[in-house]
């Protein structure tokens, strides 16, 4: 009974929150018109974005966080922790005892800590899996699953696509429980994470991606309509060979999910390598809510980089109550970067801007490189405006991925030379995120032909204010009532 009761609740909130009005043309504001862009198609889908993060906002409002972190030691027990979720409460789980896990157990600071011992199962790899995902939901099967969502009133907002065969498989298995999303399979070789694609694997790849999408059976040929977000969790190439100039790669997140004419049906994000830093990284946009930021201005204060100013939307941000830290010109510089990274950095949020090369990068006065890429105390979501800063995210000697190293879980950043204008100034990414937009969707131009930025983490995350917890101890006295 007490389900049944939860489960009109909930689908009463998410109709409501879909018919809400919404700010229609925000993504369209005068504001931003003023900006210099690449060319655009005429398509306008101004209020999907805020109805996108709506979505998740509820469902995170809805199915209760449980102040507790459950630690487990591989694969298989990470499958049937998962299937213990439900829609009395779901909490963090992390694979092994590393780096990751301390950074996640020293911002989430849960009220307890589990430690899961191995488990065996003889059920076969995809199975399983579906198996989880469907005990999360209080279903069945995968046919009981869809009609949950459906008794629900739940639109899945994206599909998750991952490969049995890829290590990063249970990200992708926590993100399609998670937000409700449908979880399907794409197997072959499509590169690593450092290569480019050759043509043929790109237009496999496209074909693929959309086929697998269209089996879903929801709709998603257009922004808007339900499938609105594609996450991609295994190893590919970050770029694909433009057709106009083959020395000008283009970013694989940019230009999947398009239609014929070129026009964007989803936004894409990509998790890969590293088990455990790739359930870390789920873990942290699920679970970790939004108290600080550091906006670090390295640019001169004159056209056209004064568009890219930091000033204001640290000042837009600390007026909701998030703490910021600018440095800005003047001070910016090697003497100060390379103080703050003295220590460990504690931010949640990290914004750069800066010129250079995949390895080195300027700070006001002169360049540093990888090397004083800060560590990192707390997972943090990184915006580095910079050319090349993404061209080969596996390798650590360049800034990415030695951001990803050091515990950042999600990460925009160009894969080539982008030019200035490919990046959505800070002002204009902040207001976005503080209407609702997801970060990845409110880091891209939304009408824009493919071009070389990447979006790496999950695309449903969204900044949020704290949220409240349920006690390990309520969650365990209420269970016989579900």
């Amino acid at each position: 009974m007490r389900s049944q009761r939860k489960k009109r609740l909930f689908r009463w909130l998410f109709l409501a929150a879909l018919l809400c009005s919404l700010v229609v043309g925000l993504f369209a504001s005068q504001e931003q018109k003023e900006l210099p862009k690449i060319p655009q198609f005429s398509q306008n889908f101004a209020s999907w974005p805020i109805n996108l993060g709506r979505r998740i906002a509820q469902i995170r409002a809805y199915i209760p966080t449980i102040d507790r972190v459950v630690i487990v030691p591989d694969q298989t027990t990470f499958f049937k922790a998962i299937a213990d979720w439900s829609l009395a409460g779901r909490w963090p789980i992390l694979i092994g005892d590393n780096s990751y896990t301390e950074m996640f157990l020293e911002r989430f600071k849960p009220a307890e800590v589990i430690h899961l011992a191995p488990v065996s199962s003889n059920t076969p790899l995809q199975e399983s899996i579906i198996g989880a995902v469907a005990a999360a939901w209080d279903a069945e099967d995968v046919v009981s699953l869809k009609e949950t969502w459906q008794s629900l009133g739940w639109q899945p907002p994206g599909v998750v696509i991952t490969s049995q065969q890829d290590s990063a498989l249970p990200a992708a298995v926590a993100l399609a429980t998670a937000y409700g999303q449908p979880l399907v399979f794409l197997e072959g070789d499509f590169g690593t994470a450092n290569d480019t694609l050759t043509p043929q694997q790109w237009k496999s790849l496209t074909t693929e991606v959309e086929n697998l999408v269209k089996l879903t059976g929801y709709p998603y040929a257009q922004l808007g309509d339900s499938i609105d977000t594609v996450t991609l969790v295994r190893q590919l190439g970050v770029k694909y060979p433009s057709p106009e100039k083959d020395d000008q790669p283009l970013a694989v997140t940019d230009g999947l999910a398009r239609n014929q004419n070129g026009s964007r049906w989803a936004v894409v994000g990509w998790i890969y390598g590293d088990t455990n830093r790739a359930v870390y990284q789920a873990m942290c946009s699920l679970f970790l809510d939004m108290n600080t930021a550091l906006f670090y201005d390295s640019y001169q204060k004159t056209p056209p980089w004064l568009n890219y100013e930091m000033n204001t939307p640290s000042r837009e941000l600390s007026q909701v109550g998030i703490q910021t830290k600018l440095v800005q010109r003047p001070q910016a510089g090697k003497i100060t970067w390379r103080g703050l990274t003295d220590e460990k950095w504690d931010y949640d949020w990290i914004f750069v801007n800066s010129k250079g090369t995949p390895s080195e990068f300027e700070v006001g006065d002169g360049e540093v490189d990888v090397n004083d890429i800060p560590q990192l105390k707390f997972p943090a979501a990184i915006y580095f405006i910079h050319s090349f800063s993404a061209a080969t995210p596996d390798n650590p000697a360049t800034i990415a991925a030695r951001w990803l190293e050091n515990g950042a879980y999600a990460y925009v950043g160009s894969v080539h030379e982008p030019f200035l204008y490919a990046f959505i100034p800070p002002k204009y990414l902040i207001r976005r995120m503080m209407v609702g937009s997801p970060f990845l969707v409110a880091a891209r131009y939304l009408d824009s032909p493919p071009w070389k930025i990447t979006t790496i983490g999950d695309p449903l995350m969204i900044i949020s204010q704290p949220r409240p917890r349920i006690s390990p101890q309520s969650l365990k006295n209420n269970s016989s009532d579900r």
